[in-house]
């Protein structure tokens, strides 16, 4: 699999699986006849589905201008050429990278 393959499927998957789960939301809600705060169990699956839509674009948007601005240079990039992901903190405490395309990790100085 090529390494922008590789990079999209990691960074666009999650908004797929979250508009996903908002359909399957909404299908369990309208099937079961259960609304909430007052509301009909139509309404209730409409607004739920509407909210997953809605995150699922902003997820989606964020990961397009992670890969825009590493299109432009202005993302770290991997010895392989991959965007790292954002710093993170193992158990043990120490800070690193993953890079989305090889999944190589690069621990950091932590910065305190």
């Amino acid at each position: 699999m090529k390494l922008m393959t590789r990079m999209v499927l990691h960074l666009y998957a999650p908004a797929v699986l979250i508009v996903g789960g908002g359909l399957v939301i909404a299908e369990t809600i309208t099937r079961t006849h259960t609304g909430w705060a007052g509301l009909t169990s139509g309404r209730t699956a409409s607004i739920s589905f509407l909210l997953a839509i809605l995150l699922g674009t902003a997820w989606a948007l964020h990961s397009s201008w992670r890969l825009y601005r590493w299109a432009l240079g202005r993302e770290q990039r991997c010895g392989c050429g991959g965007l790292w992901t954002r710093p993170r903190i193992n158990r043990h405490g120490a800070v690193y990278r993953k890079c989305i395309g090889c999944g190589y990790k690069k621990f950091e100085h932590a910065h305190t």
